[in-house]
């Protein structure tokens, strides 16, 4: 036990295990509820960050929720530490030969979990597909808008929405006249007017409690 707690608390190893606690805290908040654990939002592959997801998918990483990502790297990487220090790091002594072998591991380690969980989520994109692929306008439905434009009318209005990361600028229209600053709630899309049709926040909570 000391060796193995010894192991996993000190460098390289140490670095893999801090990711997986961070993995392992992330997911017990997601199944008490503390946490959003909405894989649409988590995905790698679709929306947030072009370079972060471009990246992703040149290593093969895409088409599955982020978190996912993040803890089979964590934890292939902290095997791969553990039992290389296991094995070969403790028969060395103290100096300048196990730092540079601690690097050796660490680098190998990021590169050997990067491999592995490529191969270990391609079974996995199947079940997250059907999310992933629906189409932005049924995504935002039921979504949370501002007005931006000064009135939102029938016949015009602009309103800013957020989603997957990203700023978006919609062109909306309403029943009822809404205000600069006013929140909105995202009924459907008008495909003839590519505008979006909303209710304001207050009118959608009443309804709801009706």
């Amino acid at each position: 036990m000391p060796l193995f707690i010894s192991i996993i608390s000190t460098f390289p190893t140490v670095i893999f295990t801090v990711l997986l606690c961070v993995a392992v805290v992330y997911w017990l908040l997601s199944l008490s509820g503390l946490a959003d654990s909405d894989v649409i939002e988590g995905d790698v592959g679709d929306g947030g960050s072009l370079a972060l997801g471009g990246l992703l998918a040149t290593l093969g990483l895409h088409g599955v929720p982020l978190p996912l990502v993040i803890t089979l790297l964590a934890l292939t990487g902290w095997l791969f530490s553990y039992f290389a220090m296991l094995l070969l790091g403790t028969h060395l002594s103290p100096g300048l030969l196990l730092w540079v072998f601690n690097g050796v591991v660490l680098i190998l380690g990021f590169v050997v979990a990067t491999i592995i969980t490529s191969f270990l989520i391609r079974p996995l994109r199947p079940l997250f597909r059907p999310a992933q692929h629906l189409p932005i306008e049924q995504r935002l439905t039921g979504k949370q808008c501002t007005v931006r434009s000064a009135e939102v009318t029938k016949e015009k209005g602009r309103a800013d929405a957020h989603i997957d990361g990203d700023h978006l600028i919609l062109q909306v229209r309403s029943d009822s006249a809404l205000e600069r600053g006013e929140r909105a709630i995202i009924i459907q899309y008008l495909v003839n007017e590519d505008a979006y049709w909303v209710v304001s926040e207050k009118d959608f909570e009443a309804g709801l409690a009706d």
